[in-house]
């Protein structure tokens, strides 16, 4: 009887065993189911796609500000012979403009703007670039992810009738300005030569007729300029309004053309501005 009793609890006991084995089994089993695991989110998925750039109209606006001041900096910083007063090389200019605009748009006004001669480099006498007018309607219209557009309708006795286009696109930290378009409205009217001349010749008319006026006009900051500083219109000084500042006031370069040789170089005399409302005239300082 003993014997039996003792065979029951050994089989209870082998029986307790084998399930307890079955049971780590199974739970191993679950444990390595790739279908059981979970899967966790991807640490910071989000932050690793990369923020699209946006540019409203005020942010356009200061890029073009920053474009133009990059320019004029340069030019309004000579030394007594004309020369650029802290760039010895065009490779030079070029990198500093490249702050503010592409390197095609910088090798452009490198090229036509400035001529470098025996280690320094001086400004071409030339007609400044069409500058953005801050103060004046324009439109600002997206066309990819990184570029937009702003076009300005100008007009003046210099330029005519045109239609601008600046071209901004994002670089890895700021908008620069990558390329700028012009456009005559006028173009349909000046078919030959001849329209053309009549066509100076009438603005022509209309600058004198503003001038009797009393209004105050580029030629005429021109003219009051001239007669600040006693300069003939047969002078061999030039004398030319340059742009407008922030106030509305025409800024006017004085400059004469110093031949070196073969070439020449410009040598600024002075920059002067005009009062838009009296006509007064302020020398730069």
């Amino acid at each position: 009887m003993k014997k039996k009793l003792l065979f029951v609890i050994l089989l209870l006991l082998l029986s307790l065993v084998l399930m307890a084995c079955t049971q780590n089994d199974a739970e191993e089993d679950e444990t390595d189911d790739p279908e059981n695991e979970v899967e966790e989110p991807a640490e910071n998925e989000d932050s690793s796609e990369e923020e699209i750039p946006t540019l409203d109209e005020e942010q356009a606006k200061e890029v073009l500000h920053d474009y133009r001041d990059g320019f004029m900096s340069v030019i309004e910083n000579t030394e007594d012979d004309g020369a650029l007063a802290d760039y010895e090389s065009k490779e030079a200019l070029k990198e500093e403009f490249m702050n503010v605009m592409s390197e095609d748009l910088a090798d452009s006004f490198v090229s036509h703007y400035f001529e470098e001669d025996n280690g320094k480099v001086y400004v071409v006498p030339t007609e400044a670039p069409v500058w953005f007018e801050e103060d004046s309607d324009f439109s600002l219209e997206q066309v990819n992810d990184l570029e937009y557009e702003v076009t300005q309708e100008q007009s003046n006795e210099l330029i005519g009738n045109i239609r601008m286009t600046y071209v901004i696109t994002s670089t890895e930290d700021s908008w620069i300005v990558n390329e700028v378009r012009s456009e005559d409205l006028n173009g349909e009217n000046s078919e030959n030569g001849q329209d053309g001349d009549q066509a100076s010749d009438e603005n022509n008319t209309d600058n004198n007729t503003e001038t009797d006026t009393g209004e105050i006009t580029e030629i005429t900051a021109e003219d009051l300029v001239r007669e600040h500083l006693n300069i003939s219109q047969n002078s061999d000084i030039h004398v030319v309004m340059d742009h407008k500042n922030e106030d509305g006031n025409f800024v006017v370069q004085v400059y004469e053309l110093v031949s070196n040789g073969e070439t020449s170089h410009t040598a600024t005399i002075g920059w002067y501005i005009v009062d838009q409302d009296d006509g007064t005239v302020e020398e730069m300082m």
